[in-house]
């Protein structure tokens, strides 16, 4: 058990003897007073560092142990202060409870009193502490400021995503899968009042409509094989924070009037629950399916459609922001490689930002992680590349001088790419992105002939 600092207040030298003798056995540092002024005033010369407990008498000749433990709360609402009294009473316990006392000793205690309630609340104070330090870590690491583009495309997203945080609207962001969607997300929650709270996800295409409804809304014991006891959804779990809900397309139409009641009434009910619970939580959704498309076939409900798309953020793929490529390659160089001495050369620059990466950023993450590992000294060269990257390294189309027919700029762009792979067939095709068979016609067609160097 960690050791404290304690300070003890009675009036009786006795017991401040007794506490002193029991406490700095377990090897904790205790500070005696016997009147609650001189503790106040202890307290102030302190200057911030406070100690981790205050044992604190309720009975005390000239100011009373009670008015001393308001007067603590109100300069130092989160100090621990147990109360104790030879003269215990409900009400004085309750009265003590109301103005912030964690807990009651009564007088004449045992040394297993006095042990098992101080260990608890070091224990509390490690607990939140630790908590208040991971909650810092997470606020550093989801920073929006420390956000990477330099693209307008992305920036006017994020610039959206800001001005929206505070609204509280309901917010629907669309894009391809690895663009950065939950980053969009983590933007919104971090940049609003709710930046305290948790950010949670859940990925609704990922798992079966029985195990998600469990996860978003909770159950009770028995309420299926195998719930041996109750469990708290994610909505539960973020109550005034936010949950981002990923694949919202995916959600299937029971799920959908759950959500949509949620959303309405602020209430839901666990799997198996009898009584409804309620939570106040900010939904963020995203999905890459276009949903007014599934409300028309009647796969998405329209009063949901318009609950979850108040604003609409749009965020655009990686082969549209390239000015985004290299800072973003360039931070996970620094993340995965030892001690950061790795750098991309040039030439595996050029391949990075010449590549049109159909997994977005997601695949550009993979593939400096790849890279990285199979880079020998402290440059990452075209080589540690994956051969669909080096096999892609068309330059941009130069369009011709005058203006000709939607035909004429498919042929030339065929006819340019086809020149520079050395008529390489399948580098061509893996470049234009379609398949093998329907460029051997497409050069049929426009009479382009080189050797194939296959």
């Amino acid at each position: 058990m960690e050791k404290g600092k304690i300070l003890v207040c009675d009036d009786e030298v006795d017991v401040q003897n007794l506490l002193r003798r029991l406490l700095e056995a377990r090897g904790h540092g205790v500070e005696c007073f016997g009147q609650g002024t001189a503790l106040l005033k202890g307290l102030e010369e302190m200057e911030g560092a406070l100690p981790d407990l205050v044992i604190l008498d309720a009975k005390m000749p000239g100011l009373d142990g009670l008015e001393v433990l308001r007067r603590l709360k109100a300069a130092h609402a989160e100090l621990p202060v147990v109360m104790m009294s030879a003269f215990a009473t409900v009400r004085n316990a309750v009265e003590a409870m109301k103005l912030g006392a964690m807990d009651y000793l009564i007088k004449p205690f045992s040394t297993d009193e006095v042990h098992r309630l101080v260990d608890s609340v070091i224990e509390r104070n490690r607990l939140v502490s630790e908590n208040r330090s991971l909650k810092a870590e997470i606020r550093r690491r989801f920073n929006p400021e420390h956000i990477i583009f330099k693209s307008d495309g992305f920036s006017r997203v994020f610039a959206l995503a800001k001005k929206v945080a505070s609204s509280g609207a309901g917010v629907l962001i669309l894009g391809e899968s690895g663009t950065g969607k939950e980053l969009i997300a983590s933007t919104i929650h971090y940049s609003s009042e709710r930046c305290e709270q948790r950010f949670l996800t859940i990925n609704c295409a990922a798992i079966t409509d029985t195990l998600l409804e469990s996860q978003l809304f909770g159950h009770v014991k028995g309420a299926f094989t195998g719930a041996v006891a109750n469990h708290r959804g994610l909505v539960e779990e973020a109550d005034r924070g936010t949950l981002f809900l990923d694949e919202i397309g995916d959600l299937s139409p029971a799920l959908q009037a759950k959500l949509l009641r949620l959303l309405q009434e602020k209430e839901f009910m666990p799997v198996g629950a009898t009584r409804v619970r309620h939570a106040d939580v900010r939904f963020v959704a995203a999905t890459n399916k276009d949903l007014e498309k599934e409300v028309a076939r009647g796969t998405f409900r329209e009063d949901l459609f318009y609950r979850l798309n108040v604003v609409t953020l749009e965020v655009p793929p990686l082969r549209e922001r390239r000015d985004d490529i290299l800072p973003l390659a360039e931070h996970f160089v620094r993340k995965y490689a030892p001690e950061g001495q790795q750098k991309l050369s040039a030439e595996a620059a050029r391949m990075l930002q010449g590549y049109h990466w159909p997994g977005n950023v997601r695949e550009l993450e993979n593939t400096i992680e790849m890279a990285v590992i199979l880079a020998e000294g402290g440059r990452i060269e075209a080589d540690c590349l994956p051969s669909k990257i080096s096999n892609a390294q068309a330059t941009e189309f130069v369009p011709p001088a005058a203006p000709v027919s939607l035909e004429d700029v498919e042929r030339l762009y065929i006819a340019q790419v086809y020149r520079q792979t050395g008529g390489h067939k399948l580098k061509t095709s893996e470049i234009l992105g379609i398949a093998r068979k329907t460029l051997d016609r497409k050069l049929r067609q426009y009479g382009i002939d080189l050797p194939d160097s296959e």
